[in-house]
């Protein structure tokens, strides 16, 4: 492996994001998330595309003005307006999106491979004279002749550009894939700058092939909260952060705030967090089985990865058909109840019962109802 030093998380949320079909900001929105974004330490932002609407230009300019520590992105198309829009907000820097892939030069640009490489080299120049951190977005990547992407990437580095960005749009390279082409690209570079990717998960593998990519020396993760975006979205912001802190000892990051941010982009943009989302979802430390109550109940390594509120969530204790004596004590004790062990093995038959009937574990109240049917049986 040839991990960086640290890593840069460059979070698209609120760009990307709002590509996510049903998902639309209000300016307020942006500047709030922005500012969660913030709070757990997220170092870049890209904030939207200003040259799309007079809203997004609102929303980038109370963002970049509102005196965060993140450094603020705007996105632009190979355009020299798209460009002077996101240097007229003042934003520190820029991601400009180019696709390079025969693909996409013979169906969508309509160009030689001749003119989209002296076009690139133009409006790198042209963005540096605006006074911008540059972003090279080379979209469908891994798509690319590989030859002509480094003559593409050294190119557009002489001409002055800071940084490139590798992009799997259509999420289809295998994370082997990931980690030799980065490590190819790297050795290929003339003029070492940081490398980027943006990861797609179209089949499932866009955490995988970020941390390929870091293992391979990327420095810079483009990410999403709850992995919003085009299609199938991106990598997990959240996700991405536990696994650089706990499988590679990277980032230094304010987990314990990431789930108050998942949370709120949830209730912004109506993304449903689904229960056995990792990180974040309601099951992510919930303990059903009976088995897995008791060892939990002992030492929560035995079932937990890290702890929850390393993350900022709870551990649960479902109550329900699986749970057994170990977890009906616990729940009692939660509850400031005592009871004898006659009573907590018919209480625990009664769960069993009552959730196989209802087909589901039981709330607190339920529980209660069960503890008081049980009491009053045994006085009488």
């Amino acid at each position: 492996m040839e991990l960086p030093k640290n890593v840069i998380i460059h979070d698209t949320t609120l760009r990307e994001g709002e590509q996510a079909a049903g998902v639309v900001y209000k300016p307020e929105n942006k500047l709030e998330i922005a500012r969660l974004l913030d709070e757990v330490g997220i170092q870049q932002i890209e904030a939207g595309f200003p040259a799309a609407s007079k809203g997004e230009r609102e929303a980038l300019k109370m963002i970049v003005n509102d005196g965060l520590n993140a450094k603020i992105f705007g996105f632009a198309r190979a355009v020299k307006s798209d460009i002077d829009a996101v240097a007229d907000i003042g934003a520190y820097g820029l991601v400009m999106s180019f696709p390079p892939s025969d693909i996409h030069l013979k169906y969508k640009l309509r160009i030689s491979r001749e003119e989209y490489y002296n076009r690139a080299i133009e409006l790198v120049e042209y963005a540096k004279s605006r006074g911008l951190y540059i972003t090279f977005s080379a979209e469908d990547s891994t798509r690319a002749d590989f030859n002509f992407l480094v003559k593409v990437f050294n190119g557009i580095v002489e001409a002055g550009c800071d940084r490139i960005r590798i992009v799997d749009t259509l999420g289809c390279i295998h994370p082997t894939a990931m980690r030799f082409l980065v490590k190819k690209v790297r050795e290929a570079l003339k003029k070492k700058v940081p490398i980027e990717v943006h990861c797609h998960n179209d089949h499932g593998l866009a955490v995988a092939n970020t941390l390929a990519a870091v293992e391979a020396g990327a420095e810079v993760l483009s990410t999403s909260v709850l992995g919003i975006g085009e299609r199938c979205g991106l990598a997990p912001t959240e996700e991405v952060i536990v696994a650089l802190k706990n499988l590679y000892g990277l980032g230094n990051f304010r987990t314990e705030k990431l789930y108050k941010l998942c949370k709120e982009v949830e209730r912004i943009t109506g993304v449903v967090i689904p229960p056995h989302k990792p990180v974040v979802g309601v099951n992510a430390f919930a303990h059903a089985s009976g088995i897995h109550q008791h060892a939990v109940l002992e030492n929560p390594i035995c079932y937990e990865p890290y702890p929850p509120e390393m993350v900022g969530q709870t551990r649960r204790i479902v109550i329900g058909k699986l749970s057994g004596k170990h977890a009906i004590k616990a729940k009692l004790a939660e509850l400031g109840i005592e009871a004898t062990e006659e009573e907590v093995s018919r209480i625990v038959d009664l769960v069993k019962s009552m959730s196989e009937e209802r087909r589901s574990p039981l709330s607190d109240q339920e529980f209660m109802e069960i503890v008081d049917i049980v009491k009053k049986r045994i006085l009488n």
